[in-house]
Order: structure tokens, then C-alpha cells, then sequence
């Protein structure tokens, strides 16, 4: 990966150590600052207390959804990373790195609260946390369902494309609070095995009151397995694949033939089958990501992109079930027309124009040369520029499509296959992507606010990065098949805690 991505990562691992570090910095710190105040006061620890603690998590946890979560996703929690990648919504790759930055932030932040409470805050536990000896399975209980109930939210409004768009900033705070009045009492509801582990270590570092090590496991295992398990209680709510050859269908529609074409390396032939195949991938893509698409066009535009793309693309794929073109052109036609016709707002107008000046590049035979299909996305980039008047630089769709097309051509020009060149694109327009997060928008709605899209990367890039990512797993998946599986933007938009 070039320079960009790793600065990318590094930002992301920056914003969980510090979103980490404010999570205990000011939820064990207000449960240290609470012990301070009662032992001078002389004043019993009460549900009162217990109330302004969980406020504390609730609001330092709204605080810093919406200053990192469009940076990291803000996990904040190990068991909330470790969850999202096992069910696919988040990069394995990425998941070290996370895990050390959150418990570093949680050790810094520990060490940040006995900078601000000293020695009297030491003598507090910093937040550390325990439960009554001899309660093993009590404590397990308690940290396994309220963990289970954290994640469930989390993925309930951040990973479905059906939720309300907007609202994980309100209901993962709020399971929060809830969890802890009721698990507090029992465990202290760590709920988050960095949070645990933070306090433990720096009081232990500073001379304090020596942890409870041997309860170590307890939390661990409870927080990490709810998180697991709330991932797979998700999936099967969301009545999510079982894999990537999985057919979708609209209901009351019979599933379409299911057609396998075996790929080899150097392969230089498309056909209608594999466009089709490509159309049902973007679908998938789009619908699964059309939270994060929605949330994009919230902060610069007018939040609708999400829900329009998943429209257009739905209806797409259902003209292309119904009427099953056969060569490469109709295919592509089929597609434009019924995305203009049913995605609306400028994008419905771009792609639609974009697939069908695709299609006019091709001639009608029944299959088409990878260098063919190169030429296609070379037309359907000038048709979105051409209609858009949108040139590199202006923070459009034109910023991600247009590194992608000079990549894949750059690959077909030294002699790579379909495999090759497709994700070569599906990289570029990825790194397209990111750069337009540096842009200030200069066409569409999100011109109109100026200077404060600098900072934000385009929906319509984001978008166009997904679609032809789709078109990269559709070569690479060992098969054309009609279903092909879910594809994620890193990070995918997921807002978590």
C-alpha cells in the first residue's frame, strides 16, 4: 500500500488511542472523582452516584462518535473491533493495530486521570474495577449480557442499511447507560476490555492498591464472547448470506439461474454474464453501505445518497433479471436506463448517463475483449464529466472514476488480465476517494457550503469507489455468479463504540 493508505491507518489508530484515552479519562475518572468526593464527604456511594458515572460514559461516548467516527469508526472497545471483523465489517488487517492503540489509550488515559485527581485518585482506583469474591459466574453474566446488548446496538445501527440514518449517536450511549445502572452494581460494567485492563495497569504502575489480576479472565472472556456472539445474533436478524454465492432476490421473485463461468489467470473475454454479475455485486455493495453513503451526504449535501443509490441499483438488477440481456452493450443499457429512471437527484443523471455512453462504446457481439471493456469506462467517465462539467479536483464522482479508468488501462497496456486491471482500478479510485477528504467542493449542493467540505470525502466518490470494487470482486471471486458477496469500504462507514 502506498503512503496515503499508511497515513490513513496511522490517522485511524491516532483517533482510537485518543478516543479511548477520553473514554476513561472521563468515565473511570468521574467513578474515581465520585469515591474522592464521598471519602471526604463521608457520604455512602449511591444510585445517584451510579447515574452521574453512566451519564459520564454517555455523553464522552456522543462526544467522540462525532469527532472520530468518521476518522476510525470510533470502536473505542476491543470487543466492538474484534466483533465487526469476524462478521466482515471491518479489515482483519486493521484489527492489530486498533487493539494496541485502544489499550495503549486506555493505560494513557488512566495515567491522564491521576494527572488531573493525584494521589487521592490513586488511592480511589482510577476506575479500577472488581467484583465480590466468590461471584465468578455472577460477574461473567453480568459483563457477557451487557457487553451482548453494547454490540447489538452497535451493530443494529451502524452495519444496517435499514436503520434510521443518524441515530447510533442517541442509542449507543443510551445502551450504555441503561447497562450500567443495572450492571454496575455486580462488575462495575466494564463492558470494554481496554477500559478494564487501563486503570488496572497504571494504578499497579503508580503503588496503589494492588488489582485483583486473578479477575482478569472473567472480563476478557465475557466482554470479547458477547461481543461474538451478539455479531452472529445480528446476522441472523438481518437475515444476513450465508456466503458469497448466495442468490438475493425481491420478494415473491424466483431466484435468476445461478451461472458459473470458471476464471483463469490471463483472462481477456467478458461476457453479458459477467456484467450482470457485476450489476447484482454493486447492488449488494450499495445496500450494505448505503448508511455510510447517507451519512457522507449528511455533513456536505442533503442525505440522500444512501437510500437513491440503493433504489437505482435495486431496480437495475431487476431489469436486468427480467429482461436478461445477452450481450455486453444491453447489459449495460439495461442498466443505465433503469438507473436513470429510478435513482433520482444529480447522481441518478450521472450514472445513468455514465453506463449508457459504456454501452454506445461497444458494438453487439456477444462477448468483449478486457481492453473493450477498458474503453467502456473510459466513455462512461467522459459522459459523466461531459454532463456534470466536472473536472479533476472539484470533489465528484469524477475524482474516484477518472484514477480508475487510467489505472486499469495502464494494467491492459502492459499486458495484465481482467483480475489484474479491475483491481488496480478498484484501488485507484479508492485512493481518488481519499484524496477528495483534502478537496473543497466546487459543483452540485455541496458547493454551496464552501470551504466546509474540506475535511469530508465525497458520497459520490464514495460511491463510485464501491461500485467498481464490486466490479474487482466479481473477477477475482473464482466465478461469475449472480449474488456475489458484500463489499465494504475500510472503515465502512460504521460509527461505533
Amino acid at each position: 500500500m502506498g503512503s496515503k493508505a499508511e497515513a490513513s491507518f496511522s490517522r485511524k489508530v491516532a483517533a482510537e488511542f485518543l478516543g479511548t484515552a477520553a473514554l476513561v479519562v472521563c468515565g473511570p475518572g468521574t467513578a474515581a472523582a465520585t469515591v474522592v468526593i464521598a471519602r471526604t464527604s463521608g457520604v455512602a456511594f449511591s444510585m445517584a452516584d451510579l447515574g452521574v458515572i453512566a451519564l459520564a460514559f454517555t455523553m464522552v461516548i456522543i462526544a467522540m462518535l462525532y469527532t472520530i467516527g468518521h476518522i476510525s469508526g470510533c470502536h473505542i472497545n476491543p470487543a466492538v473491533t474484534l466483533a465487526l471483523a469476524v462478521a466482515r465489517k471491518a479489515r482483519w488487517s486493521e484489527v492489530p493495530g486498533y487493539l494496541v492503540a485502544q489499550f495503549l489509550g486506555a493505560i494513557a488515559g488512566a495515567f491522564a486521570i491521576w494527572s488531573i485527581l493525584e494521589q487521592p485518585g490513586v488511592d480511589a482506583g482510577l476506575g479500577v474495577l472488581s467484583y465480590a469474591p466468590g461471584h465468578t459466574v455472577i460477574a461473567f453474566c453480568a459483563e457477557l449480557i451487557g457487553t451482548f446488548l453494547l454490540v447489538l446496538v452497535v451493530f443494529g445501527t451502524t452495519t444496517d442499511s435499514r436503520a434510521t440514518p443518524g441515530w447510533y449517536g442517541l442509542a449507543i450511549p443510551a445502551i450504555v447507560f441503561a447497562v450500567i445502572t443495572v450492571v454496575g452494581p455486580v462488575t462495575g460494567a466494564a463492558l470494554n476490555p481496554a477500559r478494564y485492563l487501563g486503570p488496572m495497569i497504571a494504578v499497579a504502575a503508580l503503588g496503589g492498591k494492588t488489582p485483583l489480576w486473578q479477575q482478569v479472565p472473567t472480563y476478557f472472556t465475557a466482554t470479547f464472547t458477547a461481543g461474538l456472539l451478539a455479531a452472529a445474533t445480528y446476522a441472523f436478524l438481518r437475515g444476513g448470506k450465508a456466503g458469497p454465492a448466495q442468490v438475493r432476490t425481491e420478494p415473491g421473485r424466483q431466484p435468476a439461474q445461478v451461472t458459473q463461468q470458471p476464471w483463469t489467470q490471463g483472462t481477456t473475454m467478458v461476457d453479458a454474464t459477467v456484467l450482470r454479475a457485476w450489476i447484482r455485486a454493486a447492488s449488494q455493495a450499495v445496500d450494505d453501505n448505503a448508511h455510510y453513503l447517507t451519512h457522507l451526504d449528511a455533513v456536505i449535501g442533503d442525505a440522500d445518497h444512501g437510500a437513491n443509490m440503493r433504489r437505482g441499483f435495486k431496480a437495475a438488477v431487476m431489469t436486468l433479471d427480467e429482461t436478461a440481456p445477452a450481450t455486453p452493450r444491453a447489459v449495460l443499457d439495461a442498466a443505465g436506463q433503469a438507473i436513470v429512471s429510478n435513482l433520482g437527484g444529480a447522481a441518478g443523471t450521472l450514472y445513468g448517463t455514465g453506463f449508457c455512453q459504456a454501452a454506445e462504446a461497444l458494438g453487439h457481439d456477444a462477448t468483449i475483449s478486457v481492453r473493450q471493456l477498458g474503453v467502456a469506462l473510459r466513455a462512461a467517465l467522459a459522459g459523466i464529466r461531459e454532463l456534470g462539467a466536472a473536472a479533476p479536483g472539484d470533489k465528484t464522482i469524477v475524482d474516484a472514476w477518472g484514477p480508475a479508468v487510467g489505472a486499469y488501462e495502464a494494467v491492459v497496456d502492459a499486458g495484465g488480465d481482467l483480475v489484474a486491471a479491475t483491481r488496480a482500478a478498484a484501488e485507484a479510485a479508492e485512493q481518488g476517494l481519499r484524496a477528495t477528504a483534502g478537496m473543497q467542493a466546487r459543483k452540485g449542493r455541496a458547493s454551496y457550503i464552501g470551504a466546509r467540505t474540506i475535511g469530508h470525502e465525497d458520497p459520490g466518490a464514495a460511491s463510485t469507489t464501491l461500485i467498481l470494487r464490486a466490479l474487482a470482486t466479481t473477477a477475482a471471486a473464482g466465478t461469475a455468479t449472480v449474488g456475489a458477496g458484500p463489499t465494504h469500504l475500510p472503515g465502512n462507514g460504521d460509527y461505533n463504540a
